[in-house]
């Protein structure tokens, strides 16, 4: 069965609450479920993929008996435990545990009040039904408030989605003369594939007049919640924004809590205690042991000054883990001994490869793109590029005859030499993006491919083969002289379609054999190759391309997304081909 990231995070918590409300375990085994969910929601990887490959193991919080309970439910869509502990609970209960700001005891007392679901719950709080049999009117109220922006399933945006909304509200906040600093918080400043709710944090002296000014932000619809130096919206969209305000003193403290993954904080938090130091949101002050017990010290309990995040982790005696990597994945103990890499960089980024243009075309085996040739290359010389390389779609090969393929493909390559040659400040590089079809052989004939700069191919149909079909059909690509470069290698849709099926290790060791790269696709629904496929082909010396997939000429912009992916996946700029300068590009193509 298919079943998402979310799907599998709310089982788990459900599973935590019938725990708490059962009494049954301890609050270990709470946190255990509750750690698990929050590690499985904040996966850029889908966890299916991950159990399919065999690597749950890999996912942060997942212990061997979790890992057993998610085997049990991905085999069977059923976990015999989990229905037994939840027996006897009303299922109203789980579904009001959607609502922010309900835990399991509020939701049991609302279902033991006659609350049947959440359109009800709603009714019941306007009529006053649940106040006039003694609920509290402020919790109620709030419960009202927040009921709009229950998370419900594949309600969690694209990360350039999320991106662009809190681009804007940034802007904004910067725009206050009290703001020193403004950032984005937890999954967004991490850049997770996926985000949920966004969050902000500024530093200021006069936190509540800017959290008046947040609240009178353009295209609010409602605030949730609003105090000293903390508030809750809700926008136009129906996403949550929720800003907190800081000191500057310990503004360095409160950002780094609130950007990294629970399980970074956690063991960060550990490591601190074992060197002699508190830490929390608030700050960082120095500790004393006394009889096994850790104390604040009286003479050591003002806080150490930490406006800066870089102030924090130094204390701690290490370097500053870049926020894409906080995920308690290693960057911690490489840290401690100043072994982070230096991660790739958006400034590093001297081409993009897989541009579609408009260019003329009869039966397009796919999608071709908005904009013109020429175009493309003038955004691309604004972005700074040294080289652009226009990966059209060929002919449809099921449509088109080979000798009409033929026939394009050289009047293209054509007009690109022409264009080439009248441009200056820039070099534009012939290419194709072809299908790898279903017996691994290419949609494009030979005396075509032999004409291009370089040759992309991906597999566009035929996702859901097995695993042994998928990886034959990569392995007879990278096989191929005329292939340079594999194309979105799982091929996954975000919140549409999982990765493929592939032995990876085999694709990764032929791919570094061979010379050839694997793409990682910044389309705001691709985002493929995941970040943790990228870090275990980084162990086989495989070498990347970034590129945008751009069909439109704003796409290009979305570069970002795809070095975001890079940077989680730990790679540094020499193994991101399009980084490297001209002369090793023509070198690497044989241009």
């Amino acid at each position: 069965m298919e079943i998402s990231n979310t799907k599998i995070a709310k089982i788990l918590r459900n599973v935590a609450a019938a725990y708490t409300l059962k009494k049954i375990g301890n609050i270990f085994q709470i946190r255990a479920y509750e750690n698990a969910a929050d590690s499985i929601e904040n996966s850029t990887a889908e966890i299916q993929d991950l159990w399919q490959e065999g690597k749950l193991s890999q996912v942060p919080n997942l212990g061997a008996k979790l890992q057993e309970y998610l085997d049990e439910l991905l085999t069977t869509g059923r976990v015999e435990h989990f229905e037994s502990v939840q027996k006897g609970i009303s299922p109203v209960v789980f579904d009001l545990l959607d609502i922010p700001g309900v835990g399991p005891k509020t939701a049991e007392k609302l279902s033991l009040l006659g609350v049947q679901d959440l359109e009800d719950l709603k009714k019941k709080i306007k009529s006053g039904q649940l106040v006039s049999k003694g609920f509290s009117p402020k919790i109620a109220q709030n419960i009202l408030s927040s009921l709009q922006s229950v998370n419900r399933e594949g309600r969690r945006m694209l990360l350039p989605y999320a991106a662009a909304q809190a681009d804007r509200i940034l802007a904004y906040l910067k725009k206050n003369t009290d703001v020193i600093q403004a950032h984005p918080l937890g999954s967004l400043r991490r850049m997770v594939a996926t985000v949920g709710d966004l969050d902000f944090s500024v530093s200021t002296k006069k936190g509540k007049e800017v959290v008046e000014y947040f609240c009178k932000m353009p295209g609010i619809v409602r605030t949730v919640d609003k105090g000293e130096n903390k508030a809750t919206v809700i926008l136009q969209s129906g996403v949550q924004a929720d800003l907190l305000a800081g000191e500057p003193q310990s503004y360095g403290a409160l950002l780094q809590h609130f950007t990294g993954s629970k399980s970074h904080n956690i063991k960060l938090r550990t490591l601190a205690l074992n060197k002699g130091y508190s830490l929390s949101e608030y700050g960082i002050r120095e500790v004393k042991s006394q009889k096994s017990k850790v104390k604040i010290s009286s003479k050591n309990s003002k806080l150490i000054s930490t406006k800066t995040e870089e102030e924090l982790y130094e204390i701690l005696g290490m370097q500053t883990p870049p926020p894409e990597i906080r995920e308690d994945t290693g960057e911690i103990e490489a840290a401690l001994k100043y072994q982070l890499p230096d991660l790739v960089r958006l400034e590093d980024i001297k081409g993009d490869l897989h541009l579609h243009s408009s260019y003329k075309i009869e039966s397009p085996s796919h999608g071709p793109g908005a904009d013109s040739i020429e175009d493309i290359v003038k955004k691309a010389k604004e972005m700074g590029y040294s080289f652009v390389g226009i990966a059209d779609h060929p002919p449809g090969f099921s449509t088109a005859g080979r000798d009409y393929i033929i026939k394009w493909t050289k009047e293209r390559t054509k007009f690109i030499q022409l264009l080439n040659s009248r441009t200056n400040g820039i070099r534009v590089l012939n290419g194709l993006e072809i299908d790898i079809l279903g017996d691994g052989s290419l949609s494009v004939p030979e005396e075509a491919l032999e004409i291009l700069d370089y040759c992309i191919a991906g597999i566009h149909s035929g996702h859901r083969g097995s695993k042994e079909e998928i990886t034959n059909r990569l392995l007879k690509a990278l096989e191929s002289p005329h292939v340079d470069i594999i194309s979105h290698p799982t091929n996954r849709l975000l919140s549409e379609r999982d990765s493929s099926e592939a032995d990876w290790e085999e694709v990764f060791k032929l791919a570094s054999r061979n010379n050839k790269i694997l793409e990682i696709n910044a389309y705001p629904n691709r985002l493929d190759l995941r970040e943790d496929l990228v870090r275990q082909a980084l162990k086989f010396g495989v070498k990347f391309i970034i590129n945008t997939d751009a069909h439109q000429l704003s796409q290009m912009d979305n570069m970002r997304f795809g070095v975001a992916v890079a940077r989680r996946g730990w790679a540094v700029k020499k193994e991101i081909v399009n980084t490297w300068d001209w002369t090793n590009i023509a070198k690497w193509f044989n241009i």
